[in-house]
């Protein structure tokens, strides 16, 4: 992932895949500060307080391995850079391979997306709620709680849970800011993490 080094520390804030507003009006470039430059930023600041330049120790390890005071914000930071390679500000229309793999696992499209608005809303600010797919090689959804990463699935998409992600554009309406976010899926990372056909497919950034 592209980053503007610093030799002192061990993290760097990665750049986003899109401009800040360009995901406007679905969220708006203050929301996106928010999150962007405030809470993944405070993650990282917390791993770089603690560990050395030279630490070879990558995030996903940290998060499951790592000293227990390190893990939480490892985890966090993990998943914010999923979640931001997840979003498009003009997502592509999804390959009939993934939109057959949908119908098939969850039923459609607009089946996943009522069942996945209602477990937005129902799960506890803080975490993760992830689409990935499951050992049986099903997609399924999972949430985790703040400073925890999903186990038993192999993460695809997330949507971040923490009050940070929603405030300024939908206050305490996780609803609105579930359809805000549908609108801005990019089905190509999901395409690509699942090594489905895909007609144009496009390098996936290596998440540490």
């Amino acid at each position: 992932m592209l980053t503007t080094a610093t030799p002192d520390v061990r993290f760097e804030l990665p750049a986003l895949p899109f401009e800040r507003h360009s995901l406007e009006p679905a969220l708006s470039r203050a929301q996106i500060d928010l999150l962007y430059s405030h809470y993944h930023r405070q993650q990282l600041t917390t791993l770089n307080a603690a560990l050395a330049a030279a630490d070879p120790r990558s995030l996903a390890t940290l998060a499951s391995e790592g000293p227990a005071q390190l893990r939480p914000a490892a985890a966090q930071a993990w998943g914010m850079t999923l979640f931001w390679h997840g979003l498009a500000a003009r997502p592509a229309a999804p390959e009939a391979a993934l939109t057959a793999r949908v119908a098939h696992d969850f039923g459609g499209w607009e089946r996943l997306a009522s069942i996945w608005s209602a477990r937005v809303v129902a799960s506890a600010p803080g975490g993760f709620s992830w689409l990935g797919l499951a050992s049986d090689e099903t997609l399924t959804l999972m949430e985790t709680p703040e400073g925890e990463l999903p186990s038993g699935i192999k993460p695809l998409l997330a949507i971040a849970l923490c009050e940070e992600a929603y405030r300024i554009d939908f206050g305490d309406d996780r609803s609105a800011y579930f359809t805000a976010l549908w609108s801005r899926l990019n089905w190509e990372t999901l395409t690509l993490l699942l090594d489905l056909p895909c007609v144009s497919p496009q390098a996936m950034p290596y998440v540490e």
